[in-house]
């Protein structure tokens, strides 16, 4: 962000030594740089082969010179992608105010305790190929929104994600189109659906997505517990905002929407509905099996387990790394009355009550016999009095009110941000407000044509998500538009006035779902607990 400040050098007399921060812009280049490397040590043969295991080793996901320089292509393509930049620019901002949101220090195991029981978001035997509570295998430490996010894929017993011998379309991917799951009762705040999807994976993504994250479900679950669930499926969401979901209810499908370079789920739990200003929160999971086929990475790092003393009274990982012990069991693998726990070497499952997962584990959801999941062949509307119901043409009727009001003045806001993003972008290229303004007309026009076609083509059933989005793009061209025709602002570059109306839009954004955080979600969170 440092390098935004050097344009005001070029605009501001006595002050032109900010134009050096400009420099910083080649921050952007360190993926490029990273992947040349790496190409470079594969075409000499450096890379070293008697270097210590690592617990991904054993899992094959096609990472070859092709996927990594495919996935340089799309990062490119994100800097001139508005809907994308606004988000990657976003979530650098997010981590400022997150840090301070938390006066400086983020949560983390040793100081955040979950309110809500958690399952795994799906269910069988998933392989776990990022996140870790562990600082080194952590999903992303910065930004701070991903720092205890996970990715999830499907396995054979080879490590492979597709079988042996086929191509990679999506249909090949053993997690495609899988079923994701509720991980804990709460009320839906956001749904975003509709964003495309390339048809293979091996490193591509789609080259025109329009976020992060992808078609995409996020849950309030207890005040300032969200989850996440990305990259899902386009038209494979079943809930919308204000929905009320219980624990295992499928909300959508795994897919390989968004920043993916193959299918698979992406899963966070975070303090704040939005995505890119919230901050990761450490989650421990209810009932699970794991095994760690190659390097255990709890016990590799010496990690302990700050919550192992009986966290809610529940099991935890010993810090050792050896095994689970619940507490006052004597030290013998075995609780009384409750579940019984293995000694784990390494690739020995580990089961038991709440624990965190790991990188390079396989894990699998295996509910206690008391546990509440919903019944087999029976829908949760049914289950639940005051939940959410399905009218014949298959839209949702939310039972929270005030939810789809916040969405759609956040996507509003966004859609202002994205318009600043596009003028500053034409700022960068020398263009006039001017012409700005008519470029901006022509995008806005273009989009509102490929949504009209979506509607036409849906029969006029289809769910139009983006039409806020447009709606703040539209405000921001109007913008632009009147200060040039009334040459209300002479001598302001498009630079100054896009990057003027990128933060207006974005200090609306934080404002607006601050508001649903503090006053809407916290009311329906605590309604949909009471009715549970």
């Amino acid at each position: 962000m440092l390098g935004v400040v050097g344009f005001v050098g070029d605009v501001v007399p006595g002050l032109e030594v900010l134009s050096l921060l400009k420099l910083l812009f080649l921050f952007w280049l360190w993926p490029l740089a990273a992947i040349l490397v790496g190409l470079g040590k594969d075409v000499v043969g450096l890379d070293d082969e008697s270097a210590a295991p690592e617990p991904r080793d054993w899992i094959e996901m096609e990472m070859g010179t092709v996927a990594q320089l495919a996935f340089l292509f799309g990062v490119v393509l994100s800097v001139v992608n508005p809907p994308m930049a606004r988000q990657d620019i976003s979530q650098l901002l997010g981590s400022v105010v997150a840090i301070a949101r938390h006066r400086g220090s983020l949560p983390g195991p040793e100081t955040f305790d979950q309110e809500v029981d958690y399952r795994l978001p799906v269910d069988g035997s998933w392989t776990v190929v990022n996140g870790s509570p562990i600082k080194e295998w952590s999903h992303s430490w910065f930004p701070a929104t991903q720092r205890y996010a996970y990715d999830f894929v499907i396995t054979d017993e080879e490590g492979r994600t597709r079988p042996a011998g086929t191509d990679e379309c999506v249909a090949n991917y053993y997690c495609y189109d899988e079923p994701v799951l509720a991980p804990a009762d709460g009320v839906v705040v956001t749904v975003r659906d509709g964003d495309p999807e390339l048809g293979r994976g091996g490193g591509y993504s789609h080259p025109f997505k329009r976020s992060v994250t992808g078609n995409t479900v996020t849950i309030s679950h207890a005040e300032g517990e969200y989850s996440c669930l990305a990259h899902l499926v386009p038209g494979s969401l079943s809930v919308a905002p204000g929905d009320r979901v219980e624990r295992g209810q499928p909300v959508g499908r795994c897919g390989h929407s968004g920043n993916s370079s193959e299918p698979h789920l992406h899963f966070q739990l975070q303090d704040h509905p939005t995505f890119e200003f919230a901050t990761g929160l450490p989650i421990r999971f209810d009932d699970v099996v794991s095994e760690s086929p190659s390097v255990d990475v709890a016990a590799d790092a010496g990690w302990d387990d700050p919550s192992a003393a009986g966290w809610r009274g529940e099991s935890g990982l010993n810090g050792d790394g050896s095994g689970l012990n619940a507490v006052g069991d004597g030290g013998d693998g075995e609780r009384d009355g409750d579940v019984t726990v293995s000694a784990g070497d390494g690739d020995t499952p580990e089961t038991g009550r709440s624990q965190y997962v790991h990188v390079g584990q396989r894990v699998t959801h295996a509910p206690t016999a008391d546990a509440d999941e919903p019944e087999e062949g029976v829908e949760v509307a049914d289950r639940q009095d005051g939940a959410a119901h399905r009218t014949d043409d298959g839209a949702s009727t939310p039972s929270v009110p005030g939810v789809g009001r916040v969405v759609a003045l956040g996507r509003v806001a966004a859609g202002l941000a994205i318009g600043g993003y596009v003028v500053l972008l034409g700022g960068i290229v020398g263009s006039s407000v001017s012409t700005v303004a008519l470029g901006l007309a022509a995008i806005t026009g273009l989009a509102l044509a490929y949504l009209l076609g979506r509607w036409v083509v849906d029969d006029g059933d289809g769910r139009v998500p983006s039409i806020s989005s447009v709606a703040g793009v539209v405000l921001a061209g109007a913008v632009v538009g009147t200060v040039a025709a009334g040459n209300l602002l002479p001598g302001t570059t498009a630079f100054v006035l896009g990057g003027a109306l990128f933060l207006l839009g974005t200090l609306l954004y934080v404002g607006v779902w601050e508001y649903g955080r503090r006053r809407v979600f916290r009311d329906a969170v605590s309604t949909a607990r009471g009715i549970a």
